[in-house]
C-alpha cells in the first residue's frame, strides 16, 4: 500500500472520526521516535477499547521546520497509523499532543546546541 493513500481530506476525516476512531493531533515537526512509539501505545489502547482505526491530525506549529505535507506524509509511513489529514479541521481529537511535541522539540533543540558547543 502507498502510505500516502492515507492522507485523507477533511469531509473524510470527518467521515472516520465520527465511525468511532481515536483521534488523536500534534505537530511531528520533526517526527521523532518517542511520537511514533506514543503512536504505538495509542494505537495498541484503542484496539483494546473499540477496535477503531487512528486518525493524526496534523497541526502546524509557529515557525514550522518541515512543510505539512511532509510530515503528514512520514506520519503516514507509521504502520501504527490508518489515517491522517494535513488540514485544519473542527475535529476534536481525542487526545491533543500539540503541547508534548513543542517540548520535545524545544528539548531536541537545546540538545542540539549542547553538542555544537561541544566541539
Amino acid at each position: 500500500m502507498d502510505t500516502r493513500d492515507k492522507i485523507v481530506d477533511i469531509a473524510r476525516a470527518t467521515e472516520i472520526a465520527r465511525s468511532g476512531a481515536t483521534v488523536v493531533s500534534g505537530y511531528f515537526d520533526p517526527l521523532i521516535s518517542s511520537m511514533a512509539e506514543r503512536l504505538a501505545v495509542i494505537k495498541q489502547a484503542a484496539l483494546k477499547q473499540n477496535g477503531h482505526s487512528l486518525l493524526v491530525l496534523i497541526r502546524t506549529p509557529e515557525n514550522a521546520i518541515l512543510p505539512v505535507r511532509a510530515r503528514a506524509q512520514l506520519v503516514a509511513g507509521l504502520q501504527v497509523v490508518d489515517f491522517v489529514c494535513a488540514e485544519e479541521s473542527g475535529i476534536t481529537p481525542s487526545l491533543d499532543l500539540d503541547r508534548t511535541h513543542a517540548q520535545q522539540l524545544a528539548q531536541l533543540i537545546a540538545h542540539v546546541h549542547a553538542r555544537q558547543q561541544a566541539k
